[in-house]
């Protein structure tokens, strides 16, 4: 390995780094965020009166709302916000690492073709699940119009 190659290999790894470091603080920051909603939703429904309460769940919004508190709900629509956004990560990140292994310098390495793949396909099996629970959503919801 060549002192060029040795630096180039280096600046590469040091990108990777840079990366993934900036990636784990957006994802503490994002949780902290979450777990301080979580905590405000949880002091006002431990403020609430057993009879407020009981009339908080007895609307379906406010079903909803205690069981986002508690962590066990998800709207379709929320579940397929998160699996197109999982997808275009996943889509992005597979065409990074074929691009990758498109280069000449690193043509033999197929564990960038491998991980590139496996990734769009895993995006594209995302994508395909989002637009079926759209669908049903979207029939339940036209059934229950009706």
């Amino acid at each position: 390995m060549t002192g060029f190659e040795a630096h180039h290999t280096i600046l590469i790894v040091l990108q990777v780094f840079t990366f993934s470091l900036l990636s784990v603080l957006v994802y503490f920051a994002y949780q902290r965020k979450q777990a301080r909603r979580h905590e405000f939703s949880k002091q006002f429904l431990e403020k609430l009166s057993s009879e407020e309460f009981v009339a908080l769940l007895e609307s379906s919004a406010g079903r909803r709302s205690v069981e986002r508190v508690l962590g066990t709900y998800k709207s379709a629509e929320e579940w397929t916000t998160e699996a197109i956004r999982r997808s275009v990560v996943l889509i992005f990140g597979g065409l990074g690492s074929v691009a990758v292994y498109l280069l000449e310098e690193f043509s033999g390495h197929q564990a960038f073709l491998a991980v590139g793949s496996i990734s769009i396909a895993g995006a594209l099996g995302y994508l395909v699940a989002a637009a079926l629970t759209r669908g049903r959503a979207r029939r339940e919801d036209s059934e229950t119009a009706l």
